[in-house]
C-alpha cells in the first residue's frame, strides 16, 4: 500500500490506485488512477512531475465554489478541469475541512459519522458523487491520468475512491486500507495541531479531537458502507441506481483500468 505514495513538494495525501488487485486477481493499472489533498500550493517542480510521470489529462475538484474561491488550484497546462462539489455550501460547514478554527471543528466532530452517510444518501450528495465517478469513467485514459481530490484529500476524495474501486471489483477490505493510508501521511501534520490545541488552553481530550479529524477512522468508511447496505441490495444496485451509472460504462471503465490476470 505505502509503495504507492506519490511524493511531492507541497501536493498532500498523493497516491496511485495502480497496484491495488480487485476479487479477481486483475491488477489496476498504475498511472491512470490519482487521489490527493487539493493542488493550491503545488509547486512548479510538483506540475511537471503530473505532467511528465503521470501524463495528467484530468483534474476533478470536489470542493464548493467557496472553498475553490479560498485555495483554487494552480493551473496546469493541457489538463482538462471539472468542478463537482459533493457538498452544497450549507454542508460545507460539516466537514473539518473547510476551517481550522478549533471551536467549529470540535462542534462538527459528532456530525462527521452523519456525513459519511449523508454523501451516500442525500439527493445532492449522491447526484453530485455519481457525476464525479462517471466524469472519471468517462475519461479517455490513452490521453493520460485522472486525479480527484478535496481539500484534505480524505472524507470526499475517500468515498468517490470507494466508488470507483467499488466499480472495479476491489473487496471493500482493500478500500479500506487505501482509505488509512491517510493515516500515515497526515499523522505529522494531526501531531502538530494536537501540541498547538493543548498549548492554546485545549484539555487532552479536546486536543486528541482536533488531532483525530486529519486521520481516517474506519467508523466512517464503515458508516457509508452500512448505509449503502440498508438501502440498496447489493453494491451494482447502489452504483446504477443509487449512482446513476451505467452498467456499459462501468465496463468500459473496467477494461480502460484493468490489468487482466
Amino acid at each position: 500500500m505505502s509503495s504507492r505514495k506519490i511524493k511531492f513538494e507541497k501536493i498532500l495525501n498523493a497516491r496511485d490506485m495502480g497496484g491495488l488487485l480487485n476479487v479477481y486477481g486483475d491488477t489496476i493499472s498504475s498511472r491512470l488512477l490519482l487521489r490527493s489533498a487539493n493542488l493550491a500550493d503545488a509547486t512548479e517542480v510538483d506540475k511537471q512531475v503530473l505532467q511528465k510521470q503521470y501524463h495528467i489529462a484530468k483534474i476533478v475538484d470536489l470542493r464548493t465554489e467557496m472553498e475553490r474561491k479560498e485555495k483554487p488550484d494552480v493551473f496546469i497546462p493541457n489538463a482538462e478541469y471539472q468542478f463537482i462539489p459533493i457538498f452544497d455550501e450549507s454542508m460545507a460547514g460539516i466537514s473539518h475541512e473547510k476551517s481550522l478554527n478549533e471551536e467549529q471543528i470540535l462542534a462538527a466532530i459528532p456530525k462527521l459519522g452523519f456525513l459519511y452517510r449523508q454523501i451516500v444518501t442525500s439527493d445532492f450528495c449522491r447526484e453530485n458523487l455519481g457525476k464525479a465517478a462517471c466524469c472519471v469513467m468517462e475519461h479517455d485514459f490513452s490521453k493520460g491520468s485522472v486525479l480527484w481530490h478535496c481539500t484534505e484529500g480524505k472524507d470526499r476524495c475517500g468515498l468517490l475512491t470507494a466508488v470507483l474501486l467499488l466499480a472495479l471489483g476491489v473487496e471493500k477490505g482493500t478500500i479500506m486500507e487505501d482509505y488509512m493510508l491517510t493515516n500515515e501521511i497526515n499523522e505529522g501534520k494531526a501531531e502538530k495541531y494536537y501540541e498547538m490545541m493543548l498549548l492554546t488552553g485545549k484539555t487532552e481530550m479536546e486536543a486528541a479531537t482536533i488531532r483525530d479529524i486529519f486521520l481516517a477512522k474506519e467508523e466512517y468508511l464503515n458508516t457509508a458502507f452500512g448505509a449503502i447496505q440498508e438501502q440498496y441490495k447489493n453494491t451494482d444496485t447502489f452504483l446504477c441506481e443509487g449512482l446513476n451509472i451505467s452498467r456499459k460504462l462501468i465496463e468500459k471503465f473496467q477494461k480502460s483500468v484493468l490489468l487482466e490476470r
